[in-house]
């Protein structure tokens, strides 16, 4: 009996009596495996939660992670969407601008609007590399076209006299006036206004120093009284290249440029043609 119980007494200072109990070993040894366990378990737990807290922190900096990839993702599919809009709308104005200007060279009988551009719903798509490589080839041949039209004036100037008839300014009789004349200093450059090749150059009876130049499409282009002429006969010229320079050989009341356009042997007036109008 007395092994199953452990005595304990508890002696106190004073002259006080001594008190003692007993404690069941079974039940001290239950208790010790109970607080072992519980102990156990809290400690178990403590390392779960530690193992289990670093793991969220680890997933938490993972999604941040992936949220900032994410953004940075977003912002360059919005930059990306930003610029396919742009380029959208640049092809769009470029499509249209060919159309205009093949409507202006239709009118003038010189080439036909070409297939895909302006066909709407049966166009391609714009985004395809091939459709954008089809405007620019258009582009390039809308340039070509228009550099080998006579467009815009020699010099710029005050027009001192204009296309049909008029009071001549020597025999005061009525005559019909070819060109225009553009007043401009003496020694400023004349241009070609259109490419071609110069069937003449020299001095013509009344002219003066002249400049005859064969264009495309029939034209022709005239530019008199200028004081020194910079290109010959058999030369071909670029839109835009000096030619000679403004003064008042010939038949002449001081410096400017007589100026004439034809087409196909008929008088034009180089009005329509100084001054494109869209």
């Amino acid at each position: 009996m007395r092994d199953k119980y452990i005595n304990v007494i508890i002696v106190t200072y004073g002259g006080k009596k001594a008190r003692s109990f007993r404690i069941n070993k079974k039940l001290l040894k239950g208790g010790a495996v109970v607080s072992a366990s519980a102990l156990t378990f809290l400690l178990l737990f403590s390392l779960f939660s530690f193992l289990q807290n670093i793991s969220l922190k680890y997933e938490l900096a993972r999604l941040k992670s992936e949220t900032q990839e994410l953004q940075v993702a977003l912002a360059k599919e919005k930059k990306r969407t930003s610029y396919l809009e742009q380029f959208k709308d640049r092809v769009e104005e470029l499509e249209a601008k060919l159309v205009t200007i093949d409507k202006f060279l239709r009118r003038k009988g010189i080439r036909k609007v070409p297939s895909g551009v302006g066909g709407g719903k049966a166009r391609v798509n714009i985004f395809d590399i091939d459709y954008v490589s089809f405007l620019h080839d258009e582009a390039d041949k809308a340039h070509k076209y228009l550099s080998r039209l006579p467009l815009g004036p020699p010099v710029w100037g005050r027009i001192t006299s204009r296309f049909g008839y008029r009071r001549d300014p020597f025999t005061r009789r009525p005559e019909f006036h070819d060109g225009v004349d553009l007043k401009a200093p003496w020694g400023t450059p004349v241009r070609a206004t259109a490419e071609g090749k110069v069937i003449y150059a020299g001095w013509k009876a009344g002219y003066g120093k002249t400049v005859i130049i064969k264009h495309a499409f029939g034209y022709r282009t005239l530019y008199g009284h200028m004081s020194k002429i910079k290109v010959r006969a058999g030369q071909w010229v670029k839109s835009g290249q000096i030619i000679g320079y403004v003064g008042s050989t010939g038949k002449s009341t001081g410096p400017h440029v007589h100026y004439e356009v034809w087409r196909y042997s008929k008088k034009q007036n180089p009005l329509k043609y100084m001054y494109v109008r869209w």
